[in-house]
């Protein structure tokens, strides 16, 4: 079986595109009306007739974090109570936000640092960016992580960014995961199981030494299925 430090792994992420409007919209039905008359309503559509990423938000801000994926993050944050959540990935910032303030109500000193190589998407206001860090780095320059080294533990580090994933897992164990910090990989699991399996599953079983798969976290959501990992 490989060893994770002596593979450069490609990137899984090139076998689908992602990119979304990083503004808040709210929904908008089309074909239907909104309020629906009560004496059709068994003749009521039962789909949502719009996106679920549509309508989720944190202040006005998108956040690309369903429902069960927050209920998951909520519990897994007051367990871990971490010193720095770091979200690779900034888009608008609704979550950096959503993690702040969630820190701030249970009572933990956490620092949120969202990372990009493009800041411009950010839709965060200067005035809620207390105890949030915007830092930019390429996930194609592992040079650019460098500045990451010396974060406060207990760290939750989540991969949002759909980017060179496995060779920043990589980076991450060997440089700034401690024992019993957290690495997750948000959505793209299901997808490279279905489209490139065998690498997925001999990059997994390279780092079998170094990460374990929580499984109290990975089957909560869709999002986070199969891609909850811890340092052991």
């Amino acid at each position: 079986m490989k060893n994770y430090s002596s593979e450069n792994f490609l990137d899984l992420n090139a076998f689908r595109g992602t990119g979304e409007d990083p503004v808040y919209h709210p929904p908008v039905l089309t074909g239907r009306p909104r309020d629906w008359p009560l004496d059709r309503w068994e003749e009521a559509p039962r789909d949502l007739g719009y996106s679920d990423f549509s309508r989720y938000q944190w202040r006005g801000l998108r956040m690309l974090k369903d429902p069960d994926t927050q209920a998951a993050l909520h519990d897994l944050v007051q367990e871990v109570r971490p010193r720095t959540i770091v979200e690779l990935g900034v888009y608008s910032g609704g979550s950096l936000v959503w993690f702040r303030d969630l820190t701030k109500l249970m009572g933990i000193d956490c620092e949120v640092i969202g990372i990009d190589r493009d800041l411009s998407r950010c839709q965060i206001p200067d005035s809620e960016k207390t105890n949030i860090s915007l830092r930019e780095a390429d996930c194609s320059d592992m040079a650019t992580f460098e500045q990451f080294r010396d974060l406060a533990h207990p760290l939750i580090f989540i991969d949002d960014a759909h980017a060179n994933t496995f060779n920043i897992m990589k980076w991450a164990v060997d440089n700034l995961l401690d024992q019993g910090d957290y690495f997750i990989i948000e959505d793209m699991i299901p997808y490279w199981h279905r489209y490139s399996p065998k690498l997925l599953v001999e990059y997994l079983a390279a780092f079998h030494k170094v990460l374990t798969m929580d499984m109290v976290y990975a089957n909560a959501s869709s999002q986070l299925d199969r891609g909850v990992f811890r340092r052991s």
